[in-house]
């Protein structure tokens, strides 16, 4: 435990001695997936039990207002007449929901239903981060490759899962008015370590690292632009027949 507490440390003060230390051991992947497994269920466990709470205290009623309440909220800058659509397909999502739990035979009762719900968010969260982490780290692996990177996969994975280290603040979500703001440092102090760990894992520069970080997203954004382009090519050749 306090090798995970050092890491963590050193992941978020950016320390280059705690990312090449972490690339040199014989089990980066191993240490890699406990890091993440670990901060994943402290943020699911807090996240969970405020659920549980919240769920367990508060009436239908309440959680609907609260839901309007969030969507307006949202919805400050758009035009009225798109916000009081939304507002009528969510008071229409309601009064469906609310005729369903009517008409139908609940399996359990809804604290025990709460219950399990929150469990599964505090399995669900570090695996969830796991998976993007392997999805997209294969992707950024392979474009730093190109720039010349020198890190295997393994290497790839263990040191960019210190990336996970800020969004401890993602257990902070549920504070009135600053949750929001906390979720947005987490995800700007996690690229920046992110790109930190990829320049390490990978001994290349910061700039390169930030390039092979960014390429994913620009060449997806590139190919669903492109996929546009030949559907309207496509729409507009078929229309002129």
């Amino acid at each position: 435990m306090n090798e995970m507490i050092q890491l963590f440390r050193g992941a978020l003060v950016l320390d280059t001695k705690t990312f090449a230390d972490l690339k040199a051991s014989p089990d980066v992947f191993r240490k890699g997936f406990m890091f993440v497994l670990i901060v994943g269920l402290i943020v699911g466990l807090v996240t969970g039990l405020v659920g549980l709470v919240q769920g367990l205290t508060t009436s239908p009623a309440q959680q609907k207002a609260q839901a309007l309440e969030g969507m307006k909220q949202f919805t400050a800058f758009m035009p009225p007449e798109a916000v009081q659509q939304m507002l009528d397909s969510m008071e229409m999502g309601f009064r469906i929901g609310e005729r369903i739990s009517k008409e139908a035979k609940a399996p359990l009762p809804g604290q025990v239903e709460t219950l399990f719900k929150q469990i599964g968010v505090v399995v669900s969260q570090p695996f969830g981060w796991l998976a993007s982490l392997i999805l997209y780290g294969a992707l950024v692996h392979i474009f730093a490759k190109l720039l010349g990177g020198r890190a295997t996969i393994a290497q790839m994975f263990g040191v960019s899962s210190l990336t996970v280290a800020p969004h401890l603040l993602d257990a902070l979500g549920w504070v009135p008015c600053l949750g929001g703001l906390f979720g947005l440092v987490a995800f700007v102090w996690g690229v920046v370590v992110y790109v930190k760990g990829t320049a390490v894992a990978h001994e290349m520069s910061n700039g390169k690292a930030l390039l092979a970080v960014l390429l994913p997203i620009i060449v997806g954004v590139l190919l669903v632009v492109l996929l546009f382009v030949v559907l309207f090519i496509l729409i507009a050749a078929s229309g002129g027949r």
